[in-house]
């Protein structure tokens, strides 16, 4: 198999690394940027190319996506056209009608694709799914998330002035930067309704919103407040899932996804930390692998990802 890398940056770095530990015979790479495509060669073993159609010359099974985010679907597009599986990473584009294009010529020509969503390889996610599943809190009623970090925290080894999540340009901004709206969508079902709001603190010197908060109401009727941001000094994710017989809890801090029932008589505790965040990166990509040689089905398809981003333009007051 032949995996191709479309953007060299910290994520397309970690799946290239990844796909080649995984016995991928070939992990090529492109990237403009000469020093990245140096690491690569490096890393992998594999060759990488400063053109776009030379990279795709070499006739890849399986391309993955990891520009920055308005670099998304045209990379996409011209992957799909010529007949590769797709690993798109978060977002899928920054523009719908787009999208749905992309969407449609995957559909048309049968193809593969999978949209970045490494928390649902993740043990928490795995774990507050299956307790939902089974119904452990009732009927879901409401839904707190929380996702932040300081943004020049990220990535402390280059300007994040720089970097796309400060740049407008580039696509960035916290709203499209977050996974959570795929993943509430993920544990509760579509939303009814959406609302949300943007903020530029003025906290770091970038283009784009370094503060966001929405509210939805899902189709089960519960409610859900997210709130997302560049700014937090000390960086987390936060859940609580409420019911009418129970509350999970789970936070990044202490790692421990809690169960908590009316009477207790089925209160739960689970360490879901991982000795290494690399792990549920790994998970992904042999899904993304098992998927491509047994001909399942995507954890998260582009259908899915047209949901989000489709909230996700609503957010920013772009439709």
């Amino acid at each position: 198999m032949r995996v191709l890398v479309l953007g060299l940056g910290s994520i397309g770095a970690r799946h290239a690394r990844n796909f080649r530990a995984l016995g991928v015979a070939e992990v090529s790479g492109f990237d403009p940027e000469a020093e990245r495509r140096e690491r690569h060669a490096r890393e992998t073993g594999g060759p990488a190319f400063a053109s776009l159609d030379e990279a795709l010359d070499r006739r890849p099974d399986l391309v993955v996506v990891a520009s920055p985010n308005r670099f998304h679907l045209p990379q996409a597009f011209a992957a799909a056209e010529r007949g590769a599986a797709l690993f798109i990473e978060k977002p899928i584009g920054t523009d719908l009608a787009e999208a749905e294009r992309l969407a449609a010529l995957i559909a048309a020509r049968g193809l593969y694709c999978h949209c970045g969503s490494n928390w649902k390889f993740h043990p928490a996610f795995t774990t507050m799914r299956d307790w939902l599943a089974e119904g452990a809190i009732g009927a879901m009623t409401a839904i707190q998330a929380l996702a932040g970090q300081w943004l020049p925290d990220w990535h402390p080894w280059e300007d994040y002035r720089r970097g796309y999540s400060a740049r407008a340009d580039l696509g960035g901004g916290a709203v499209f930067d977050t996974h959570e709206l795929d993943y509430i969508l993920w544990l509760a079902g579509p939303a009814a309704e959406f609302a949300g709001m943007i903020a530029r603190t003025g906290a770091l010197p970038i283009e784009t919103e370094d503060n966001a908060a929405a509210l939805l109401r899902m189709k089960n009727g519960a409610l859900v407040t997210l709130h997302t941001d560049y700014i937090q000094r000390q960086g987390q994710r936060r859940y609580l899932i409420a019911g009418d017989r129970g509350t999970i809890e789970w936070t990044t801090r202490d790692g421990q996804v809690r169960l908590f029932t009316s009477k207790g008589e089925n209160d739960r505790t689970v360490d879901a930390r991982l000795a290494d965040v690399n792990d549920m990166y790994v998970a992904q990509s042999r899904r993304v692998l098992a998927d491509l040689r047994s001909g399942g089905a995507p954890e998260t398809p582009v259908d899915q990802m047209l949901r989000v981003l489709e909230l996700q333009l609503r957010w920013r007051g772009e439709r």
